[in-house]
């Protein structure tokens, strides 16, 4: 490879290393934990996150319902489960409960699986829970681009709502109303009934079960 290396994307889990899906000469290559593997299934993969020590997740960000558009890989690079994980992917995170993946409005107002707007996928690609179908008066997800895990299932946010959402495999939910300058965030983090929200270069630190405002934590820019 040469020095003209794009990284796509990455990701870090304690315990399990790091990995980087990165991208020269018009191939993709698979940084994890010292070794590196081509990819050749996809003409433009868009993201990587890692499943567990012996386990990649690649998809790729499709809008015309190509068949396959997602793999599972093991620690040797060889695809273990490939299957169609809807259109117009925007954020993937996993956690003990599933792959948990959140489609752009071009998914959620389009076709398929992705119509669900949120759905959690066994690394087999079978559907175990979808947002749209399985909750009743739910808080309205029409964009979902920003999620974070928790221990049974993810956190997203309702801008049309303005409510922090929490959604469990089980098909619970608990709603907090959210500040609305906090709304069109760019990440999301929970910790203890706090979230830490990026939004226009700076962190905010918001205490929602305490039902107090949120505060700059952090600027970005320092």
């Amino acid at each position: 490879m040469n020095d003209e290396i794009e990284v796509v994307d990455s990701d870090a889990r304690k315990s399990l290393g790091s990995a980087r899906l990165v991208k020269t000469n018009h191939q993709f290559y698979i940084h994890w934990n010292g070794l590196i593997m081509d990819f050749k299934r996809h003409e433009y993969v868009a993201g990587i996150r890692i499943i567990d020590e012996n386990h990649l997740f690649i998809w790729a960000f499709t809008l015309e319902g190509e068949p396959i558009n997602a793999w599972v890989l093991d620690a040797d690079g060889d695809i273990k489960h490939s299957f169609h994980a809807g259109n117009a992917i925007a954020v993937v995170v996993i956690n003990e409960t599933g792959i948990w993946i959140g489609y752009g409005d071009e998914g959620i107002f389009g076709e398929g699986v992705s119509t669900e707007a949120l759905v959690c996928l066994s690394t087999e690609g079978a559907v175990r829970f979808r947002y749209n179908q399985e909750i009743r008066k739910a808080p309205v997800l029409h964009d979902c681009d920003v999620m974070c895990a928790s221990e049974k299932g993810v956190w997203v946010i309702s801008s049309i709502d303005g409510r922090l959402v929490h959604v469990q495999v089980d098909g619970r939910i608990d709603s907090y109303p959210m500040p609305r300058h906090l709304l069109d965030c760019s990440s999301l983090t929970i910790e203890n009934g706090v979230a830490y929200v990026g939004n226009e270069e700076k962190i905010y630190r918001w205490p929602f079960k305490e039902r107090r405002r949120a505060e700059v934590f952090q600027n970005e820019t320092k």
